[in-house]
């Protein structure tokens, strides 16, 4: 289907990115052009408004100071028109030179005539009370100085054109001060009037050349700026995002079936096919969901069914459960009486010496005490499976129960060859349960003991870390392989021998079962590190808590 990837021009999405990439970035572009110059010819003009206020500035101060020397002196000439308001307009000198008094409104006038003879700027210094028709103000400052006799001080700039040129205006107010009194006190001015104001006008030639500049370049550089950025965004999309639409494009046409191909309806640019196929898919996926729910439904009626008979038989399951853990517990107090009875008279008989063969009532004693044993076995754990067991918890000094354990079981030790030795840190206490600790205690060194060659040592040791105190119980017997060691604390598991053998040694299978479950009931944990041929080191942990 790869023929079917060719489209008119415009209807690709390149064509359409480019486009539009050129159109924003031209939309973009110009109002960048348009914001520019605006700024431009505003900082333009605004040199132009300073230099206007400067030149201002400058005739003021020129004006002030001629009119504070009360006037100035120069050769009379056609150029110089004398003053009518001075009482002596014309001084004659030593030499018989005749002067002519400048006054800052003659000087005003000869300084504008030599400005506008240069073509530089010119100024224009007008009243409403005039006696020169060249002072006759126009209609802009005919309002200006309405304007300035009213309160209102701030200058007017406004743009003109005269003789084809383009000029700044400025007109700002000409105040009255007392050296100027003694020309106008007859025009009736205070100090502080307004006696006129001052027309400035600066040429705006070079200035318009240089926005006109300005813009000619900005929209030079804008224009190949944006043609450049539309230029690599192109080239990059092309590269990134074009191509990429072209393979899952092309990926749709090989994937798509011909009965989803007839679905897909007309066709646009890449990602409108892309879209259709994805909607196509999508309605084709909830058709198959919609199947694959209503299998799952009819796959759930009938797992529900089971679940519910799973239900029943693990509701039976935990009754006959329930019913073996009564039995345990009833047979164990069944049996604990008769056999403590038998106990008893077992060890009246030794010692009255009422036998001849006293062999045979120590048989009989170790093995009523077996069985015993194992039926206190069954009943602690009975209890520890139902959740039954109940700690008496008081601080006990661990290594006076070790020491208590240990001596119990001195005598079997005896038997057997095998030493006992006890290595304890200190004597601090723990908040324990005395008898079950005991009753682990002598569970773990009966197993020590049984397996232990003659002549050997079992150890016990006694460590403290981090809150917790760790006792641990090492025999130098057959070890016990790294596979079994989680096995052994199960009920009723024995470790078989390398020729199939059980080696039980005439024990239930659940007293380390039993040591597991107390040890937990104290929030400890119980581990075995042992390899075969090298003993075993049996260790539990607890935390102390006085």
């Amino acid at each position: 289907m790869a023929g079917s990837f060719t489209y008119p021009l415009g209807k690709t999405v390149s064509t359409k990115f480019l486009i539009a990439s050129t159109l924003v970035t031209v939309a973009v572009f110009v109002l960048l052009f348009v914001w520019s110059s605006r700024a431009q010819e505003e900082h333009i003009m605004d040199q132009v408004r300073k230099q206007a206020e400067i030149l201002y500035k400058q005739i003021i101060i020129t004006r002030r100071w001629v009119s504070d020397q009360g006037a100035i002196l120069a050769p009379k000439s056609e150029e110089i028109q004398p003053s009518p308001f001075l009482e002596e307009p014309e001084v004659t000198g030593r030499d018989g030179v005749v002067y002519t008094k400048v006054t800052p409104s003659i000087l005003t006038k000869m300084l504008s005539e030599r400005a506008s003879q240069t073509g530089s700027y010119a100024f224009k210094l007008t009243n409403t009370v005039f006696l020169n028709a060249e002072n006759a103000p126009d209609e802009v400052e005919k309002e200006a100085l309405e304007r300035f006799r009213s309160g209102r001080q701030d200058p007017i700039f406004r743009t003109e054109t005269r003789d084809e040129r383009r000029l700044l205006r400025y007109v700002a107010p000409v105040y009255v001060n007392e050296s100027c009194l003694q020309c106008h006190m007859v025009q009736g001015y205070r100090s502080g009037d307004v006696g006129g104001c001052l027309s400035v006008f600066v040429p705006m030639d070079d200035a318009w050349a240089a926005i006109r500049q300005n813009n000619i370049v900005l929209l030079g550089g804008s224009s190949i700026l944006a043609g450049c950025l539309v230029l690599l965004l192109f080239l990059l999309s092309r590269s990134l995002v074009f191509k990429r639409i072209r393979d899952i494009k092309e990926s749709v046409d090989r994937i798509t079936p011909e009965r989803l191909d007839r679905s897909l309806g007309s066709r646009g640019d890449e990602l409108k096919e892309i879209a259709d196929f994805c909607y196509a898919m999508d309605e084709a996926l909830k058709t198959r969901h919609q199947e694959l729910e209503r299998k799952i439904a009819e796959a759930t009626r009938d797992l529900s069914e089971a679940n519910t008979h799973l239900e029943a038989l693990n509701r039976e399951l935990q009754n006959l459960n329930r019913a073996k853990l009564d039995f345990f517990s009833d047979i164990s107090h069944e049996l604990r009486t008769p056999l403590t009875s038998i106990k008893g008279a077992v060890e009246t008989l030794a010692r009255k010496a009422l036998c001849e063969e006293p062999i045979y009532i120590d048989i009989i004693k170790r093995n009523v005490d077996h069985l015993i044993k194992t039926v206190f076995d069954f009943l602690d754990y009975s209890k520890l499976e139902a959740g039954e067991l109940e700690l008496n918890l008081e601080p006990v000094s661990l290594k006076s129960v070790v020491e208590e354990a240990l001596l119990a079981q001195k005598a079997d030790a005896a038997k057997s060859s095998v030493e006992l030795v006890l290595e304890a840190v200190d004597g601090r206490e723990a908040r324990i349960d005395k008898t079950r600790i005991y009753q682990v205690l002598v569970n773990l060194l009966s197993n020590a003991i049984r397996f232990s060659p003659a002549g050997e040592s079992v150890r016990v040791t006694i460590t403290r870390h981090d809150g917790t105190a760790t006792i641990c119980v090492k025999d130098n017997g057959p070890g016990i392989h790294r596979k079994y060691h989680e096995a052994i604390f199960r009920k009723f598991y024995q470790i078989p021998d390398q020729d199939g053998r059980k080696m039980h040694r005439g024990t239930s299978g659940i007293g380390l079962a039993i040591c597991k479950g107390l040890v937990e009931a104290h929030r400890g944990a119980i581990w075995v590190e042992s390899q075969p041929g090298k003993g075993s080191r049996f260790c539990f942990n607890l935390p102390l808590r006085t």
